[in-house]
């Protein structure tokens, strides 16, 4: 039986003075480097990537105004990796692994009144599995894995119940996609509004209003209490508001934070390193910690399917040109599908280096041969294929990875959409390569990206050796097991070329000397309760 407790949480605080933090502060609450003190009031204005949604429980990333609305049950440290209590004070798990009952925190309210209690924690996880069931909560669903209900045993204690033991729960409390929304949230908008409009949480600020494709407007929520142990300061936040500026180009988001029309700019491309630090800016950064930059390749497809294309390519692909062409110093070259900050990574950079003579001989054997333009055939048919992809950033990488590939014979297309049709042609079926990542630091992200029941991109079973791993591991209560397991499972998809790493990559935030408090989540996301300006 372990159990969390509420002493707990004063040794969380004490931890959180070491929290990373960015743009020459001392995220302590006290004075900082330069010997200021926090202040209340002032605003924001931070440059972000399109946002592919605004309820978290219904997508894996995109969305930095839902880490300010929704707060969690758990949380876990940023520096050590720690569960520790939020809207949960304390804990108890059955010897098996199969049934946690939470204590939770009295007093908490949402912004829009409503109270948050047992009731309302049961009502989330059962909302998170019909959405999972109607195909639109991949990674929320899957933490969910093996769930059989929950049981309200008084209005401050609530028992969740799994079919198996549940290894990585705790920690996906702490995740987003877990976090706790208001009931009007649930019982009167779709899932489609949600993911338009936001949602209605119980943290420090309150989206105000939401200009599709422009802006999301948050305030300060001023009778805030409950701050999470991770942050610096308890109660309210310091900022009045927060805009997140929508600014797809990263020229136009470097542009925008040199010429002060946005105060934070998020995403800092490589190129703008040193003209954004050479006029006094200052760089924060924080490592993801889960699935790195890949290529997904889609296992249906005809080219794709072939065993050989995709050990190929593994070996095709150049990361360490990659880095230091399209990168910074903030991206490292990956060495497994996991990061290198992950408490489950194995290294794997003996399968990951770049070989184009192993690779041409690969597709010799496999009959890819020559033809008179280079590009290689068989049957008649090209050995070409397509990567899809919407942010413009990534452009460069796709074009450099391109002319890569054209080495040994392979014909990659790039064929940019809109962030709707990409996902459109996900869910259908219809794509060869596409490019992403997942955050989280539990072995269970493996699920998350690769198990048949909730990967985005692998819908069929395609591999039962792997399949039976991805569940064994997700209910083994031994860590050293568990973490062995983890390990094959990132073996067997480097070698069947399942997936095929690019960078390991990073969340960067550039602000001028007057924005302090800059701070990340444990994944990478950035936090601004702990955010102020100086006059």
């Amino acid at each position: 039986m372990t159990r969390r407790s509420v002493a707990v949480l004063a040794a969380a605080l004490a931890t959180a003075a070491a929290l990373l933090a960015g743009c020459g502060s001392d995220p302590s609450g006290g004075a900082d480097a330069e010997g200021l003190t926090p202040r209340s009031g002032g605003t924001v204005t931070v440059g972000i990537l399109p946002p592919c949604g605004l309820d978290k429980a219904q997508t894996s990333g995109c969305n930095f105004a839902n880490v300010e609305v929704v707060d969690n049950l758990t949380e876990q440290l940023p520096d050590t990796g720690e569960i520790v209590p939020w809207l949960a004070e304390s804990w108890e798990v059955s010897a098996d692994g199969r049934s946690y009952t939470f204590r939770l925190k009295d007093g908490v309210t949402f912004s829009n009144g409503e109270t948050f209690d047992a009731e309302v924690v049961k009502l989330n996880f059962d909302n998170i599995i019909d959405l999972g069931k109607q195909g639109k909560a991949f990674q929320s669903s899957a933490y969910l894995l093996g769930y059989q209900g929950s049981t309200v045993l008084d209005p401050l204690t609530v028992r969740v119940d799994f079919d198996q033991p549940k290894a990585g729960f705790l920690q996906a409390l702490s995740e987003k996609p877990l976090g706790i929304i208001a009931p009007e949230t649930i019982t009167t908008k779709t899932p489609e509004e949600r993911l338009a409009e936001g949602v209605i949480g119980s943290g420090p600020f309150v989206i105000d209003e939401v200009v599709q494709d422009s802006r999301i407007a948050l305030s300060r929520r001023d009778d805030y209490q409950w701050s999470s142990p991770k942050n610096a300061h308890e109660g309210p936040a310091y900022l009045d508001s927060i805009t997140f500026q929508v600014l797809p180009e990263d020229s136009v988001r470097t542009g925008a934070l040199l010429s002060g029309q946005i105060q934070v700019s998020t995403t800092v491309p490589a190129n703008d390193v040193d003209s954004i630090r050479g006029q006094g800016f200052d760089i924060a950064s924080r490592s993801s910690a889960g699935i790195v930059y890949t290529y997904y390749a889609n296992v249906t497809d005809p080219i794709l399917s072939d065993p050989a294309v995709r050990r190929a390519l593994q070996l095709g692909i150049d990361r360490a040109e990659v880095h230091d062409t399209v990168f910074n110093e903030f991206q490292k070259v990956p060495t497994s599908i996991l990061s290198t900050t992950h408490p489950n990574y194995r290294d794997l950079s003996g399968k990951l280096g770049y070989d184009s003579t192993e690779a041409e001989e690969i597709l010799d054997d496999a009959g890819w041969k020559a033809g008179t333009d280079g590009i290689r055939e068989k049957n008649g048919q090209k050995l070409t294929f397509a990567i899809q992809f919407s942010a413009s950033g990534d452009k460069s990488l796709h074009e450099l990875v391109q002319l890569q590939l054209k080495r040994i014979g392979v014909d990659l297309q790039l064929a940019q959409a809109s962030a709707s049709e990409v996902t459109a042609n996900r869910a259908s079926g219809k794509w060869q390569l596409q490019y992403g990542n997942l955050t989280r630091p539990d072995a269970d992200v493996l699920v998350s990206a690769f198990d048949p029941d909730f990967s985005q991109f692998y819908k069929t079973s395609y591999d039962p050796e792997l399949e039976e791993l991805l569940q064994a591991q997700s209910h083994e209560l031994d860590p050293e097991k568990r973490n062995e397991q983890a390990g094959k499972i990132q073996e067997l998809v480097v070698e069947r070329g399942y997936a095929l790493p690019v960078t390991e990559g990073s969340q960067t935030q550039a602000a001028p000397a007057t924005v302090h408090g800059l701070s990340f989540q444990a994944p990478w996301w950035p936090s601004y309760v702990d955010a102020w300006v100086s006059e």
